[in-house]
This record gives structure tokens, sequence and C-alpha cells, in this order.
């Protein structure tokens, strides 16, 4: 079946062990995971093994100013931040235009905020100093009523997570999940194309809490059938 390679790690999110979670689900399908939170896993003849690109980590100009009691994986804390190397970026653009999709996860729209094109590649975006959410709480999430692949067997349901606000919100794509806060609606989730590849982005999936939500795993479970179909 597929190879999809999961890109995690940084402050704040358990992406191990949600890879893991994924993994438990993935592979009795055949899917290959494999997980790493070095930048390596963007090395063009790494990458090029992958059929599914999913950016789970955390990784910006401001991970040295955190706090080393949020770092939830057993990794290095960087003295200072490093952009995304050419090179890097290159092998993430060689993926797309071969066609190649692409899941971003929760936190990963923040990540390398020195690139400024992921925001047309996510058809969305943290924006730092405008983007923010609320503090971490239970809240009701839409459905919204697209007829799309992803959505189909999910109705309307709680989680416990964080409402991103203010980001660069999508313009082209399909909105799929989406709150109310505030008097009005922000999107949660949401698919499109880049180029000839398809793209999700999950905006929910802060910890394994949120992760206990079999809405969402039946989300990301659902965007990986529909990203892997083309």
């Amino acid at each position: 079946m597929a190879t999809i390679h999961i890109w995690g790690g940084g402050p704040y999110h358990p992406t191990r062990a949600q890879a893991d979670l994924l993994a438990a689900r993935l592979q009795p399908l055949g899917h290959e995971i494999v997980y790493g939170t070095h930048r390596s896993m963007f090395d063009p003849e790494r990458l090029r093994e992958a059929d599914l690109l999913v950016l789970a980590g955390l990784d910006w100009s401001g991970i040295t100013k955190v706090d080393p009691k949020v770092w939830v994986e057993p990794q290095p804390i960087p003295e200072r931040y490093e952009p995304l190397s050419e090179e890097h970026f290159r092998a993430i653009t060689s993926h797309l235009q071969a066609g190649k999709p692409l899941l971003c996860h929760h936190s990963a729209l923040l990540s390398f905020d020195e690139r400024p094109e992921f925001a047309e590649i996510y058809d969305g975006r943290w924006i730092d100093g405008q983007s923010w959410h609320p503090p971490y709480h239970e809240f009701p999430v839409h459905v919204c009523p697209t007829g799309h692949p992803i959505t189909q067997g999910i109705s309307d349901f709680r989680i416990s997570d964080e409402i991103y606000r203010n980001l660069a919100e999508p313009a082209r794509s399909t909105v799929l999940l989406e709150t109310e806060h505030e008097g009005r609606m922000w999107p949660l989730g949401w698919a499109g194309v880049y180029g000839e590849s398809r793209v999700v982005v999950s905006a929910l999936g802060h910890d394994m809490r949120s992760y206990a939500s079999p809405e969402l795993q039946q989300f990301l479970l659902n965007s990986v059938a529909w990203l892997l179909a083309a």
C-alpha cells in the first residue's frame, strides 16, 4: 500500500503518541508509517520514498523561548532556531510537484514561519502576532454539509482542544469542520489542492485527550484515505 512519513516533535504536543495511534489504525490496512522528529525526514532521497507527507511538528522562530518543561518529545532542545534549508524546502515542493499529497496537522500551521510559501500550500497559515487561541476547553464542532468524502459518516461532535483564531483562512479549499466562538465561525479543517496535489489541514489535535475523540480519529483516517486516493 502506501508509505506515510510523519514529521513530528517540538514542544507542547505528543506527536509520537499521536503517530502511534494513527499507525495502529493504518498499518492493518497495509500502510507503512515512518515517524521522525529530525529534519532529515526532508532529505530528498528519503522524502522520495513517501507517498504521503504528514507535517505535525512544531518548529518555528520562537522555539528557543519555550519553557523546557513543556517539551513532550525526548529530543534535544535547540539553542537557536535554524530556518528550513533550501534543500529541504525544495524536497517538500518536489513531493508536491510530483502530485503527492500532504496533511498539515495542528501546530505545523506555524512551523517554518520564515517560509511564506506554506500559506499558499496549506491555503491557510498561523500568522505570528495575529493568530491565537483561547484556553484549551471543550466546544462543539460543526461538520459542514459539503458531501465531501472526508466527512462521510461524521456528525457534529464535541471535543476538548484549541480553537485556532485569526489564521490566514482558506480561500480556495473546502471547509469541512468549523466552530462558533465569540459570534463568528472559525475553520478547523479543510481540504483542497495545491497544483496537482491534494492537501488537507486539521487545526484540531492538540493532545491525546483531543485524540480520544472518535470523530477526530475518523476525520484523520478519512483524510488519509482521500489523500491517497488521488
